[in-house]
């Protein structure tokens, strides 16, 4: 399986969503989202956090906290499990990589309301709420798992 993270970026006050390049088909679209990436061989979860935030942004992580909370889903012929996380950015111009063509940082209402999310957004809202104050909103860890069933 391979293990992915969603790294939800603040500053301390703003989001940041990214808009993914709909030239480049195998990023999914046109849509509001944000980082998103593989935890390569040999590294740390939380390195990947880092390394990925870096990529896409050009910004540095100060901290991350872990949200408990994941997915497991099928794609492109494999499975894959993803944990999300808060990372607190240090405040720096966001420079996008070829899989953005725009950035936006938003306030907490903004940033759900223009957020490409399939789930509960306002289980979402209340999460990021909690994940701000360095406090966890599911009491134990949380996996959606949206691999489909053989019937």
């Amino acid at each position: 399986m391979n293990k992915k993270i969603l790294a939800v970026v603040c500053d301390g006050e703003k989001f940041l969503l990214l808009r993914y390049n709909s030239k480049d088909p195998s990023h999914g679209g046109d849509y509001w989202f944000t980082v998103t990436g593989s935890v390569e061989s040999e590294e740390s979860i939380e390195d990947a956090v880092k390394r990925e935030v870096k990529e896409e942004t050009n910004l540095d992580v100060a901290e991350i906290f872990d949200l408990k909370w994941g997915s497991v889903y099928s794609w492109g012929g494999e499975d894959h499990s993803e944990n999300n996380f808060l990372a607190f950015v240090e405040k720096g111009k966001v420079i996008l990589n070829e899989e953005h063509v725009d950035s936006e940082w938003l306030n907490l209402d903004n940033f759900i309301e223009k957020i490409n999310w399939d789930l509960n957004k306002e289980e979402l809202k209340k999460v990021l709420q909690k994940a701000i104050k360095r406090e966890l909103f599911f009491k134990k860890e949380k996996i959606d798992d949206f691999r489909k069933k053989a019937a």
